[in-house]
Parts: structure tokens; sequence; C-alpha cells
């Protein structure tokens, strides 16, 4: 017993470890529920988590920084990406001058946030959705004259696997120790935390939270682009692509042991909460709920995990 507990106060001291936690238990579940498919049940989940992992990075270093700061303009920035970048592609035959366009895209939007939140003084959370109103726009244009498809060597990039995980997995792997290291080892990313536990302090302690702040954003803004592009290759561009990321980048945060109030985050964490989320609509799919109940049963079990976390967190 003593042991036991000496475990459970172990995973309180690392709150990432919780969505791990949660990722085991949904995964034994659907083993149960459907008799079958362990291992490939995990592949799935691996194939479809980098996409979340891309875009909820950036929103992780944002919601790091506190003060209300978040960035709702990523799902219509991963759709803007996308049509932009594969129509470059297809009609110049060039992959990296497609993802150029589709990053010039994502800082654009950035840079239009940044113009709402730090000049006009617009909160973030209705600076960035009014962004996503305006990128949303410029998605139904370019979706109007979209003609282009996406280049066979890219969709077969983004399908490829090795021993059954994919390529794109074990890349985003090494992004997020990349992105780990920034946010603990680097000035930069102690300045991200520094700002989200105490903006005033952080300003005293000659942080130059400005740049601090834009540098985030339009990291986000890229990782959105950048996502939407390799997204668009595994299912296809279509407006509404990144509708289901507007949440679910938020709620890898939160899952993974971010405090949503910002000034404490980990890289570790995004990785439960992704693929705990693709396990769970795996899960229902399995019990094959409809959409609604379907959308029922994951918005509950979402609520029950963070206010699980939440009374862990508050011992």
């Amino acid at each position: 017993m003593a042991t036991m507990l000496r475990r459970v106060g172990g995973l309180r001291r690392q709150p990432w470890a919780l969505s791990f936690v949660a990722v085991v238990i949904i995964w034994v579940a659907i083993r149960v529920v459907s008799g079958k498919g362990t291992i490939e049940t995990m592949e799935a989940a691996l194939s479809v988590a980098p996409f979340l992992i891309i875009v909820g990075t950036g929103q992780l270093f944002i919601i790091t920084l506190g003060n209300g700061n978040i960035d709702l303009s990523i799902p219509n920035g991963m759709a803007v990406g996308a049509f932009v970048g594969v129509s470059v592609m297809s009609g110049s035959g060039n992959i990296l001058l497609g993802f150029a366009a589709a990053i010039g895209c994502g800082l654009a939007i950035s840079l239009v946030n940044l113009f709402n939140i730090l000049v006009l003084g617009i909160p973030p959370i209705v600076a960035t959705l009014a962004t996503g109103l305006l990128a949303a726009t410029a998605s139904f244009v370019e979706a109007s004259r979209f003609s282009g498809a996406v280049p066979g060597s890219l969709r077969a990039f983004v399908s490829a696997d090795i021993g059954g995980v994919s390529w794109l997995a074990i890349i985003c792997i090494v992004f997020s120790i990349g992105a780990g290291i920034v946010l603990v080892k680097t000035r930069y990313g102690r300045s991200v935390q520094a700002i989200g536990q105490s903006g005033a302090a952080a300003s005293l302690a000659d942080v130059a939270t400005t740049w601090v702040i834009a540098r985030a954003y339009l990291a986000s803004g890229v990782l959105a682009a950048i996502g939407g592009v390799l997204l668009g290759a595994y299912t296809g561009v279509a407006l509404g692509m990144g509708d289901a990321y507007l949440l679910t980048s938020i709620i890898i945060v939160v899952l993974g042991g971010s405090l949503i109030a910002g000034g404490r985050s980990n890289i570790p964490g995004i990785w439960g909460g992704a693929l705990f989320l693709s396990l769970l609509v795996t899960l229902l799919n399995v019990l094959q709920l409809s959409a609604a109940y379907q959308d029922i049963a994951e918005g509950a079990v979402i609520i029950a995990v963070l206010a699980i976390g939440g009374m862990t967190k508050a011992r």
C-alpha cells in the first residue's frame, strides 16, 4: 500500500504521466471491446496523432504565456495553408515551394493576430477568433478556384511507415524533443514560462515580453500551415478540414499536464493527450455509436479527465 501511495504521489508530481495512464486504460478498453487489434490500434493512433502534435505544440507555447493567450485561428490557418500550399505544389511541381507558400500564409495570419493583440490591445481569444474568420474567408476564396492535386510523393510520405510506425510520427518525436529542449533549456523557453508565471516580474527581469510573445504566435501560425499541408496530403484538402483542431489543440495541452492559466507546460504530455484523443475516437467507433452520441461521449470523457486532472493538481 505504501508503495502504491508513493507511485500515486509521483504521478501527481508529473501530471503529464496521467495522460499516458489514460492512454493505456483506453487502449486496453479497445482490446476488450473489439477482441483484436492491440498493436494495429496503436499503429493507427500513431498515424493520425502527428498532425495534432504539430499544431498542438504551437498552441502549447502560446498557452504557456498565460494572461489569456490562446490561438483560435489555427483551424482556418490550416485550411488556408493547405489550399495555397497544394496549389503552388501542383502548379510549380515543387513541393518545397508549396510549403514555403503555406508558411507565408501562416506568418501573415500570425502578424494579423499580433497587430490585433499587441497594437490594438484586443484580448487574444477575441483577436485570434476574428483573425480566424478572416482566414476562413480566404480559404473560401481559395477553395472556389482550387484545382490542384497533392503530389503523389507527398501523399506517399505521410502514409509511409517503418515497422508499422509512420515516418511522420518518428519525425514528430524528433521535433518534440527539439521543442522540449527549446522550452526547458533555452533562454527563450524559460522566458515563455516566466511570462506565464508573472508578466510583470518577467518585465522587471529584462525579458523582452513583446518579442517573446510575437515569436510564439509566429511559430503557431507556421506550424498550423505546415500541419494543414500534411493533413491535406493525408485526408485531402477541403473546407473545414481543420475544424476538429480548434478544441483538440487546446485539450491535448491541458490533458498533458500543462496549466491552462500558463506558466507551466511540458512537451511529453501533448503526446499523451494526442494519443488519448485518437484512441478515444477509435473506441467510440468500435462501439458503433452514432455521430451525435460520439460527440456527447467524447465531451463527457474529456470533461471527466480534465476534472480529475484539476483535482490532482489541487492536492
